[in-house]
């Protein structure tokens, strides 16, 4: 059973993600690699919000550097780590850290975790992250129910990750509502995430 580890915000994480893009960007940029946007997403990037303490992070790339970016995220210590189909991103993890979806154990060599996000521009998933952090950060009503049903979450226990996400989808889909994203971006983030199934979180962590 998965075990899920939220922590109140920490104003140490948005240095944290400042020292790993610095480090995405060495390891992009030495491959060619056209970086369009390192974005930092997910209950981390929120001011004040609880949160598995894990960076999570979306490189954007265009679609013909995908295949190249993926090369250099391997080379540079990055392991890809598969989603459920229909995800339109690339999954990878620091390979120094072992996998822990619920951030339950120190990471062996102290830093914080990362779960870092390969995207195209146009992708569902990155506009799913941005238009979330957009609205949390502009609502603190928002963000402390969210951290609530996060806090409620984290007393229970999970056969996966994905259970733990669809307890969240209900709240997610109330800050979406709040959101500028598109109609057509909503219904596609909809049939990734629909309530009570088994799927990962729309937000990340």
């Amino acid at each position: 059973m998965l075990k899920i580890h939220i922590s109140k915000y920490d104003a140490t994480w948005p240095a944290s993600f400042s020292l790993i893009k610095e480090s995405l960007t060495s390891i992009l940029t030495a491959f060619d690699v056209p970086i369009l946007a390192i974005e930092h997403i997910g209950s981390t990037s929120v001011p004040n919000l609880a949160a598995k303490p894990i960076i999570d992070i979306d490189i954007v790339v265009a679609p013909a550097s995908l295949i190249t970016a993926v090369q250099a995220l391997s080379f540079g210590g990055y392991t890809f780590s598969p989603e459920n189909n229909g995800i339109d991103r690339m999954s990878f993890r620091w390979k120094g850290h072992t996998h822990d979806s619920g951030a339950s154990r120190p990471t062996e060599d102290g830093e914080v975790r990362r779960a870092v996000y390969l995207n195209m521009p146009s992708g569902i998933s990155l506009q799913n992250h941005l238009a979330v952090r957009q609205v949390l950060r502009s609502n603190s009503e928002l963000v402390a129910e969210y951290s609530e049903v996060k806090r409620k979450l984290a007393e229970r226990e999970f056969s996966g990750i994905g259970v733990y996400g669809s307890g969240k989808s209900e709240v997610l889909r109330k800050i979406l509502q709040r959101s500028e994203i598109g109609v057509e971006a909503m219904e596609g983030i909809t049939r990734l995430n629909p309530v009570g199934k088994e799927v990962k979180g729309m937000e990340g962590t």
